[in-house]
C-alpha cells in the first residue's frame, strides 16, 4: 500500500513539475514576442516622435501666412500590443517574473493613454472637418494648427515618456 501510495504522489509530483515546465518554456516564449513587439513599437513611435516633433516646430516658426502648411502630426494609433493580451489571455503571466510583469503593466497602461490620446485628437480634427463641410466652408489649417498646437505638444510629450518607458522595458525583457 505504502509503495502504490508513494508511486502516484512520486507521479503527480513529476506530472507537475512537467507542466510547470512547459508552461515556463511557453511563458518566455511569450515574452520574446513581446520584446520583438516593444522593438516595433519603439522604431515605430520614434519615426511618430520625430515627425511630430518636427511638425511642431514647423507650425510654432510660421510668421507668413504662406508658410508650408503640408505638415501633419500623427498619433501613433498602430502601435501593436497583441504579444501582451496573448500573454494575459493565456494565463500565463502567472509564470513571469513580478518585477517584469509590473514593467510591462505600466508600459502598455501608458501605451493605452497614448493612443487614447492620439484617438481623441483624431476624432477632434475630423469633427472640426465635419462641421466645416456642413457650414459650407473649409477648413483653414493655419486656425486649426493654432487651436491644436497644445494639445499637439501633449502629445509630443506623452510619446517622450513612452519611448523612455520602452527603453525600460527591453533593459527588463533582455535575458
Amino acid at each position: 500500500m505504502f509503495s502504490i501510495v508513494l508511486g502516484v504522489l512520486l507521479a503527480l509530483g513529476f506530472s507537475e513539475w512537467a507542466d510547470e515546465r512547459q508552461n515556463q518554456t511557453l511563458a518566455n516564449s511569450a515574452l520574446l514576442n513581446i520584446r520583438r513587439e516593444v522593438v516595433s513599437n519603439l522604431d515605430t513611435l520614434k519615426i511618430i516622435h520625430e515627425n511630430n516633433v518636427q511638425t511642431i516646430d514647423a507650425i510654432s516658426s510660421q510668421t507668413t501666412p504662406d508658410a508650408d502648411e503640408s505638415r501633419s502630426i500623427i498619433p501613433g494609433l498602430q502601435l501593436q500590443e497583441t504579444g501582451w493580451e496573448a500573454l494575459l489571455a493565456t494565463g500565463l503571466s502567472g509564470h513571469v517574473d513580478y518585477d517584469t510583469m509590473l514593467t510591462l503593466s505600466k508600459l502598455y497602461s501608458f501605451q493605452s493613454v497614448y493612443k487614447q490620446t492620439g484617438m481623441q485628437l483624431s476624432a477632434s480634427a475630423m469633427s472640426a472637418t465635419a462641421y466645416a463641410t456642413a457650414m459650407g466652408t473649409s477648413v483653414d489649417n493655419r486656425h486649426f494648427q493654432e487651436q491644436f498646437i497644445g494639445y499637439f505638444r501633449l502629445l509630443t510629450l506623452i510619446e517622450e515618456q513612452l519611448l523612455g518607458t520602452y527603453r525600460d522595458a527591453l533593459n527588463t525583457l533582455d535575458f
